[in-house]
């Protein structure tokens, strides 16, 4: 079956990679139409893609397009009431991350979703990435003998990846748009978190909740799996360097302690994320690429001890997960597949990002 769908937000995630992937899976997905609010963006995708329309804005393509879901990757304020729209409409939805801001909004989202009875499936590729489900098949059998938690993420984002003609941008956004998106921002945030200051703001969104959110979901996958109820106490959170960089902390159940960073660093052209899991007698260890490269393998390894020496074990693999989120969401509509990244996952999440940005120090 050739699912009908719609992308809303025709940014850099959308023109990196979900645009590109819908396209080529043909037989699984039918890409009919755009929604930006530049007219430059819109329609240079429009032809691109050779698709039936564009639109510039979410109304239009619910009101005007025969869909079966829509695929949302607009500004991160905006993914809840794209969402819950779709919804009400009856449509399968796609959200990037973060779901969305605000907790009310999160359960909002859970609650349509299960009264509408369609998939909701939260933007996570890590969690389809094959190096990914390896560790999460290769762990022990439960958390008793884990020690240690550890990411560390320090992150050029898209400057090096791409040239200056690859993304098309547009500067044709009418300045009540943005005007509008900058306020409903701005209110979210204090909404979660009591504040909006232009820093607050980009540590809670750009930050927390855009970046850290990727590998906070991740370890959550593997805690579950190793029987750690979710959430865990956060213990510690801080920000600095105007919200581009932050941190928090986790108590998990059985005692151990969880640290997660994420670091901006524009100016070192490089991309490094590991991910950690210290076991009294084995070590397993993610080392992640850059998103935006393709087929570019992250790296699982296992490191045991073994007659006096250290024995590693090392999976790569080249498939695209950005790919295999999209199969997955298809396989989840024909009733194929249970929804990997639900919303009540995502809410969890959101959940302990805005707790890690409360336990920072106040900020004068």
């Amino acid at each position: 079956m050739r699912i009908q769908i719609g992308v809303v937000g025709g940014g850099l995630v959308a023109q990196a990679m979900h645009l590109h992937y819908l396209a080529h899976m043909s037989d699984r997905f039918e890409l009919v139409a755009v929604v930006d609010p530049s007219a430059t963006v819109r329609e240079a995708l429009r032809r691109r893609y050779g698709l039936e329309a564009a639109y510039g804005d979410y109304r239009e393509l619910l009101d005007g397009t025969k869909l079966d879901a829509v695929l949302i990757s607009s500004p991160a304020q905006t993914h809840a009431e794209v969402t819950l729209a779709a919804l009400d409409r009856g449509l399968h939805v796609f959200v990037e991350k973060p779901m969305c801001i605000t907790l009310a909004d999160a359960d909002r989202i859970v609650e349509a979703q299960q009264r509408a009875s369609r998939v909701v499936q939260v933007g996570y590729m890590k969690r389809f990435d094959r190096a990914w489900e390896r560790m999460r098949d290769s762990l022990p059998d439960s958390a008793a003998q884990l020690r240690y938690v550890r990411v560390v993420v320090h992150d050029p984002e898209f400057g090096p990846y791409f040239g200056s003609d690859e993304i098309v941008r547009g500067a044709d956004i009418p300045a009540e748009v943005l005007d509008e998106g900058r306020a409903q921002l701005r209110g979210q945030v204090k909404q979660a978190v009591g504040a909006d200051s232009a820093a607050v703001v980009t540590a809670v969104e750009a930050s927390f909740l855009g970046s850290l959110v990727h590998d906070v979901n991740l370890v959550h996958g593997l805690l579950d799996v190793l029987g750690e109820p979710l959430p865990g106490d956060v213990i510690d959170g801080d920000w600095w360097n105007d919200g581009l960089a932050v941190s928090g902390s986790v108590r998990l159940a059985n005692g151990a302690r969880w640290d997660s960073a994420w670091i901006q660093l524009l100016d070192i052209y490089e991309y490094r994320e590991v991910v950690s899991f210290l076991f009294a007698k084995e070590l397993h260890t993610l080392t992640f690429p850059s998103p935006w490269l393709k087929q570019y393998p992250t790296v699982y390894e296992i490191s045991r001890a073994r007659d006096v020496a250290r024995a590693a074990e090392v999976f790569e693999s080249y498939e695209e997960s950005f790919a295999r989120e999209l199969a997955h969401f298809h396989d989840c509509i024909e009733g194929r597949a249970e929804c990997r990244t639900p919303p009540e996952q995502a809410r969890v999440d959101i959940d302990v990002l805005t707790r890690m940005f409360l336990k920072a120090p106040p900020r004068g």
